[in-house]
């Protein structure tokens, strides 16, 4: 696309304006070379410098009393300063996108490790004990109140608070052999 904004200039230049363009071809390409290190590469910064020429070559009045090169040197600078902060602003978007996605893998490697544990530390328990459990804290399922579990599990309320219990002391002491925060500190 930049491509056809050069070429609608060059189109729209007269021989006059060709001329001085070519001549101050070492212009654009000397402040493309002294800005080479800015993040766009040195012949994406002629072609801006080369627009930035054809730009001051349309608008030029010989009689304002100041010579071409030094009208030119604006707009080639302005030109090459904004595809400087265009790529800087695109970059910076990629930057964060993908520390975002950098971030998103993190924490679901972390939730994978997590629930790798949870899972170990859910066979210790008994059948029952890992059915309240499950149900109680909605692992896979919508969670329960300890009546709603008794009732779908045929047990008294009292019951399966105690299974509730039971379990949640042995997942203790399986957990405290590798805490889960061992998993949530970097």
């Amino acid at each position: 696309m930049r491509q056809d904004v050069q070429e609608n200039q060059v189109a729209e230049l007269t021989d006059a304006g060709r001329l001085l363009v070519i001549s101050h071809m070492p212009l654009a390409y000397a402040m493309a070379w002294r800005m080479k290190d800015c993040g766009v590469s040195l012949e994406d910064l002629q072609q801006e410098g080369c627009l930035g020429l054809c730009e001051a070559a349309m608008r030029y009045d010989e009689e304002s009393g100041c010579r071409f090169a030094t009208y030119a040197a604006h707009w080639c600078r302005k030109m090459m300063l904004q595809a400087i902060h265009s790529n800087r602003t695109t970059d910076s978007l990629q930057e964060e996108t993908l520390r975002k996605q950098e971030q998103e893998d993190d924490e679901d490697l972390l939730r994978t490790g997590q629930q790798q544990r949870i899972d170990d530390a859910l066979q210790c328990l008994t059948q029952q004990e890992r059915q309240v459990v499950t149900q109680f804290y909605g692992f896979g399922c919508e969670p329960l109140n300890l009546t709603e579990i008794a009732s779908s599990l045929g047990f008294s309320k009292m019951r399966a608070s105690t299974i509730h219990h039971q379990a949640l002391r042995k997942l203790k002491a399986a957990l405290q052999k590798h805490p889960l925060e061992d998993y949530l500190t970097p």
